[in-house]
C-alpha cells in the first residue's frame, strides 16, 4: 500500500470517530493527502477535503507558529462541514511541522509566505476558478498578510482566530515576559505593563542570538530579525468586512489587546484561551464560523 493511501484510510477513519461524537457521520465528502515541494525542495503534505458533488467555492487552512494544519480540531472539523456544504479545501503542514518534511529551524514568515503561494498554485490547478476562503490561526494570519496584494481579487471570506498580526509588539511582550521568568522576577507580566520592562537594547541582542529554543524546535535569528518590525494589523483594511475575528477572552498567548484594528464582524469568546478548542469554547464560535464562510 503506497504511503498516500495509507494516509487517506487513517484520515478517513479518525474523521468518522469525530464525527460520531458529534452524533452523525459524514458520508458526502471525499479525503486525500497530497504533496508538493517548497521553494526550499522540501516535501510539504497536506490533506484535501472535498464534496462529492462539484465544489462551488475553496477554502484553505493556515496554521500557528508550531501548529499542525491537518490534525487540529478546528481545520478538520470545519473542513468537514465545508465539504458538507459544497466547499472544497486544503489544510497542508508548513516546512518542519505535522506531515511535512523540512527543517523548522529556518522557519521565517517570508518562507511561509512562499510556501502558502506554492500551496495556492497547486491547490488552483485542480480547483482553480473558484473563489476562495481562509481559516487561519494564529501566526497563520501573517504569511497571508505578505501575499495578499497578489490574491486579494481571489477572497471570499476569511477566519482570523486570535489573530497574531502585531508581530512587533507581540515578540517584545514574550521577551519580557521570558526575561522575567529566567530572573525569577516577581513582578506579573501584561500587556498593559510590559513596556515598562522592556530593555529595547537587550531585546535586540536577543533577535539576534543564535542557538533559541521555541517550545519543540530550534530556530534561527531570521524570523525574529524579520518579524521584529511587522505589524500587520492594517493590512487588510480594504477587505476588513469580509474578515470574522474570533478571539477568546482570556488568552495570554495573543492578547486581543495586541491588534491595532478592529474588524466589525467579530466573536470574543467568554473565558477562551488561545486554542478554542475545549468543548465550552468550541460552542461559542464554531457554528457562526461556518455559517460566516458559506453564507
Amino acid at each position: 500500500m503506497s504511503i498516500c493511501r495509507y494516509f487517506e484510510i487513517i484520515h478517513i477513519h479518525i474523521a468518522n470517530i469525530d464525527n460520531l461524537r458529534l452524533g452523525k457521520i459524514k458520508v458526502n465528502m471525499q479525503t486525500k493527502l497530497i504533496e508538493f515541494k517548497n521553494q526550499n525542495d522540501e516535501i510539504l503534505r497536506g490533506i484535501v477535503t472535498s464534496p462529492d458533488n462539484k465544489p462551488r467555492a475553496s477554502a484553505v487552512f493556515l496554521q500557528g507558529f508550531e501548529r499542525n494544519a491537518t490534525v487540529e480540531k478546528k481545520s478538520k472539523m470545519t473542513a468537514g462541514e465545508l465539504a458538507e456544504r459544497g466547499i472544497v479545501s486544503l489544510r497542508y503542514d508548513a516546512a518542519g511541522c505535522g506531515l511535512s518534511d523540512g527543517d523548522f529551524s529556518k522557519f521565517t514568515l517570508n518562507g511561509r509566505a512562499q510556501e502558502l503561494s506554492k500551496a495556492l498554485e497547486v491547490f488552483q490547478n485542480e480547483f482553480g476558478g473558484l473563489k476562495i476562503n481562509f481559516v487561519a490561526h494564529s501566526l497563520g494570519m501573517c504569511p497571508l498578510a505578505l501575499v495578499l496584494n497578489e490574491i486579494k481579487p481571489l477572497i471570499n471570506k476569511m477566519v482570523f482566530i486570535a489573530p497574531a498580526l502585531n508581530q512587533k509588539d507581540l515578540m517584545r511582550f514574550y521577551f519580557v515576559r521570558d526575561s522575567m521568568k529566567e530572573e525569577k522576577r516577581q513582578a506579573k507580566i501584561t500587556w498593559d505593563n510590559y513596556k515598562q520592562y522592556l530593555n529595547e537594547d537587550k531585546f535586540l541582542q536577543d533577535c539576534a542570538r543564535a542557538g533559541k529554543m521555541v517550545r519543540e524546535n530550534y530556530i534561527n535569528p531570521d524570523y525574529f530579525m524579520e518579524a521584529k518590525d511587522f505589524d500587520f494589523s492594517h493590512n487588510f483594511d480594504e477587505i476588513k468586512e469580509k474578515v470574522l475575528h474570533v478571539h477568546g477572552e482570556f488568552d495570554l498567548s495573543v492578547p486581543l489587546e495586541s491588534l491595532n484594528v478592529k474588524f466589525p464582524n467579530r466573536i470574543i469568546v467568554k473565558g477562551g484561551d488561545h486554542d478554542l478548542e475545549r468543548p465550552d469554547f468550541w460552542g461559542q464560535w464554531f457554528s457562526q464560523a461556518v455559517e460566516f464562510l458559506t453564507e
